[in-house]
């Protein structure tokens, strides 16, 4: 009998160091949740941000000051009720650090979740709704906000090369982001009086109505609000028709699937961006593009590139501090940090500001516009 007790004290004080030991080296560990579309149609832009955010702490081998950093994967699928499960999961687990969204849709469900949560922190690389500007909450962001700015030096180009008549074509289910680059694009374009947008419609009325909107209106400048899959297809679909307008992208579009799934149906396709895919000159982009494609075996978007500086920075600010709040106070005192391509600047509310320029697609490759 005294054997008997004897072995369950020996277990029990086995069992209870084990999890003392497990609860305080899980205090030890940095935990960060991620959220982002990894599955359906939406997934290629998902999964950019995703390789390209996990790369910058793949190079510091996921430690920082002798602390173990877990990233906590969630897919939202581009999906309302994915979304929130995702979060509101994140904060169950007591994760006080979240990068996501990828789309601006999907962003807002995460701050709504986190209205009341002051203690938990939302970065996103790619969520660029205007619906998040000038706000003093818990979220910050290394995408540039849609603004008429963003949208002045593209209109004035088409402009100045007599296409003067635009359509539009937005995918609805990001309405967050769609929604602003229509406003913008069309407070820009019609200007003076200069340019007129004779039509607005939802993609997901299908390729052979816009095709009919497209032959009614007559224009030289179609416009596409979509991912990169789906104006790959309808850049086809309108080529295939005889459609010779000149087309032009969101930045939304704007990775290398676009180019392999649209071929020759997207040369000459027209983009404002703050990245040239082609610098030769910056050395630490050099870096990173030489390191992506030779992990991933495929070039990095400009989501993927603007994610791996998201990491950077997020780096650099766990260095100092792990309190969530001491993060975004560490990131907009210090306020100017160096991007692969130029400074990435934060203002006082955590929006950023980048220099943007005109990229087209030539001989399937995004070629800059001096």
């Amino acid at each position: 009998m005294k054997k008997i007790l004897l072995i369950l004290i020996v277990l029990i004080t086995v069992f209870f160091a084990f999890f003392f030991y497990k609860k305080n080296s899980s205090e030890e560990n940095i935990n960060i949740g991620f959220i982002s579309g990894l599955t359906g149609k939406y997934s290629s832009l998902g999964n950019g941000v995703s390789s390209g955010f996990k790369l910058a702490f793949e190079e510091i081998e996921y430690k920082i000051n002798g602390k173990k950093v877990n990233i906590i994967t969630k897919d939202d699928g581009q999906d309302e009720k994915k979304a929130l499960n995702a979060i509101n999961d994140l904060i169950k687990k007591d994760i006080k650090i979240v990068v996501g969204n990828t789309t601006s849709s999907m962003t807002k469900i995460s701050i709504k979740a986190l209205e009341n949560r002051k203690d938990i922190l939302l970065i996103s690389a790619t969520a660029s709704s205007e619906e998040f500007s000038k706000k003093d909450d818990n979220f910050i962001r290394t995408q540039v906000s849609n603004s008429v700015e963003k949208f002045l030096k593209l209109s004035k180009y088409l402009l100045e090369n007599k296409k003067d008549k635009m359509v539009i074509y937005y995918d609805s289910k990001n309405s967050s982001y769609s929604k602003g680059v229509i406003k913008y694009v069309k407070s820009s374009y019609e200007k003076n009086s200069e340019g007129e947008v004779v039509s607005i419609v939802d993609i997901n009325v299908g390729f052979e109505a816009i095709l009919k909107d497209i032959k009614e209106k007559n224009p030289n400048v179609v416009f596409i609000i979509a991912n990169s899959l789906d104006t790959a297809k309808l850049s086809q679909f309108l080529r295939l028709k005889h459609i010779d307008s000149t087309f032009v992208s969101a930045g939304w579009a704007k990775e290398y699937k676009l180019i392999q799934e649209g071929g020759k149906a997207v040369e000459g396709m027209l983009f404002i961006t703050a990245y040239d895919d082609n610098n030769a000159k910056d050395k630490d982009y050099l870096t990173f593009k030489s390191k992506y494609k030779k992990l991933y075996g495929y070039e990095p978007s400009v989501f993927a590139t603007q994610a791996y500086e998201t990491g950077k920075i997020l780096i650099q600010a766990l260095q100092n501090t792990t309190n969530p709040m001491k993060i975004k106070e560490y990131i907009l005192t210090k306020k100017v940090f160096n991007g692969l391509q130029g400074h990435i600047i934060f203002d006082k509310y955590g929006d950023v500001s980048r220099d943007y320029f005109i990229t087209t697609i030539k001989n399937s490759e995004y070629e800059r516009i001096n």
